[in-house]
């Protein structure tokens, strides 16, 4: 018998199922030919992510982190959905600065923060703004007003300990019975409108990454070497991840050469647009804009020298992270995505932006530039730095950037899920020789067989039971598998003119084991095909 290690180029959407013809437990079509020449496949069921979500938490930001709250379920249900049965962990921080011109410290930024907004209200009061019912109780219960994690272990045998983030496994999850992941994250991700006005989404992200890998950090081993790394920055303002040196263009006592009006009293965001942006006068009247390194005296300058953290900081930081989780998960598909929700116009896809200063001196004043988009919300920043950081890590340009003047952040919501569902997905596509989908038959691969081993114990894989237009698990069945075939299967199989593609339904808890798929790499219609 000839085995060939075929490559697994899905960990979500995967197995085969069982043919024909004969009363046999293994249900093989044609089963005389069966042997003379196969493919096998070992699969696993790899659907782990990590989810990180950068949260705008300055003082213009209250309608929308109650939109958002309304709207965490699309993910969460995603996520959660059989088909996909995700192993996550949702983990949450905001833009804050460790500019010394905030209101607060470096040491609160990167922080993982899981809390009922609730039990922060006062973080919901900004000035004469009142946002505690549209942010927090709108969305959240007060039924909810103390839910905190159950304490839950790295990994099995470790401690027990209340950990800042969501998680769901086949281990359970760390929210209290009644309770749904969904409505956790709407009570849990709210953070309030009293953060720093200079938000700093990019430095946020590096150091919520990095405090994963401090062991004195309660955010200590969020991050898992095996598990895909989504991250979601919210905002509506421009990047201002300042160094260290760069606070100096922020301070009265300074130069004030980025300062739009240098008779101020402090210092506005525009001093964070006129920092890291370079814009010039393009045909048609358009002005476009690019990321720059600005100095502290509004000059060109190299990175070092520069307000701002340059842009490669941050890109290398998840180029490593990547790189490290292809190398453990021996994979070639990107591990590491990052999408955007910031000031666009509403249905932006990818278009050139037009930075005009607007008709808004009061904006055009504080921001530096005229507003990327609006809405009954609000008015938001166009992006620059994060376009970039987006384009960076965008499969088409515009696929991973959405508008935060959109009332609703379902589509949002719904697209990166759909992203993640995809890159989670490595789908078993199946050769089928000039047969093609024929060979399916009731959701079976007649040319296949699919074993399941736990431990010592070997048993075939049933095919699922047709339930309207989707698939379930047969009755008492805590596995099963089905095909997809011509326009359903995974873009990977159709890149690659396979036509069949194998899924599987597992059951919440159930072991996975080894599965084991065994194919004709020839295969004829025979008695099973059509």
């Amino acid at each position: 018998m000839k085995h060939c290690r075929v490559p697994i180029t899905s960990a979500l959407l995967l197995l085969p199922l069982l043919g024909g013809c004969n009363a046999h437990p293994l249900e093989r079509v044609c089963y005389q030919h069966y042997g003379e020449d196969t493919t096998s496949v070992s699969m696993d069921s790899r659907r782990k992510v990590d989810i990180l979500f950068v949260i705008d938490d300055s003082g213009s930001m209250g309608e929308e982190q109650g939109a958002l709250a309304e709207n965490f379920g699309v993910l969460v249900e995603q996520l959660e959905q059989l088909e996909v049965d995700a192993d996550y962990r949702i983990g949450i921080t905001t833009t804050q600065s460790a500019n010394p011109h905030c209101q607060t410290g470096g040491d609160e930024v990167g922080v993982l923060r899981l809390r009922s907004c609730w039990s922060h209200l006062d973080d919901f009061v900004f000035g004469g703004t009142d946002r505690r019912d549209e942010a927090c109780r709108q969305a959240c219960p007060e039924a909810l007003a103390e839910l905190l994690p159950l304490p839950s272990a790295l990994e099995e045998g470790g401690s027990l300990v209340a950990r800042p983030w969501l998680e769901r496994s086949r281990g359970g999850t760390n929210v209290p019975e009644g309770v749904t992941g969904a409505q956790a994250l709407a009570c849990w991700g709210p953070q309030g409108i009293a953060g720093c006005g200079y938000e700093s989404p990019l430095e946020a992200m590096l150091a919520a990454l990095e405090r994963s890998d401090d062991d004195g950090d309660p955010a200590a081993g969020f991050l898992r070497d095996d598990a895909l790394l989504q991250v979601v920055i919210i905002t509506d303002e421009a990047d201002c991840s300042t160094t260290l040196a760069g606070a100096a263009a922020f301070d009265p006592d300074g130069s004030r050469a980025l300062w739009p009006d240098p008779g101020a009293d402090q210092a506005p965001s525009a001093v964070c647009w006129a920092a890291g942006v370079a814009c010039q006068s393009l045909p048609e009247g358009r002005i476009g804009c690019e990321p720059a390194d600005v100095d502290l005296a509004g000059q060109p300058t190299t990175p070092e020298g520069a307000v701002l953290h340059p842009l490669s900081r941050y890109v290398e930081l998840l180029d490593r992270i990547d790189a490290h989780k292809r190398q453990v998960m021996k994979v070639d598909e990107p591990q590491v995505l990052l999408s955007v929700i910031a000031g666009v116009p509403p249905g932006w896809a990818g278009e050139a932006l037009d930075y005009q200063p607007g008709d808004d001196a009061g904006f055009l004043a504080n921001f530096g530039v005229g507003a990327g988009c609006r809405s009954d919300k609000g008015e938001a920043v166009p992006p620059v730095r994060l376009l970039a950081m987006a384009d960076a890590f965008a499969d088409e340009p515009g696929t991973n950037l959405f508008s935060i003047c959109d009332g609703d952040y379902r589509p949002a919501l719904q697209s990166i899920a759909t992203r993640l569902i995809e890159q989670l997905s490595r789908p078993t596509c199946i050769d089928t020789g000039d047969a093609g989908s024929r060979l399916v038959v009731d959701g079976r691969a007649t040319h296949c067989i699919v074993e399941q081993r736990v431990g010592q114990e070997r048993r075939a894989v049933p095919t699922c039971t047709r339930e309207g237009e989707g698939w379930a698990l047969p009755e008492g069945e805590s596995l099963c598998s089905y095909a997809v075939v011509d326009e359903q299967v995974h873009p990977t199989c159709a890149a690659n003119d396979q036509v069949v593609e194998l899924r599987y339904l597992q059951a919440p808890e159930a072991e996975f084991g080894v599965v084991e798929v065994t194919c004709e790499t020839d295969p004829g219609l025979g008695c099973g095909g059509a």
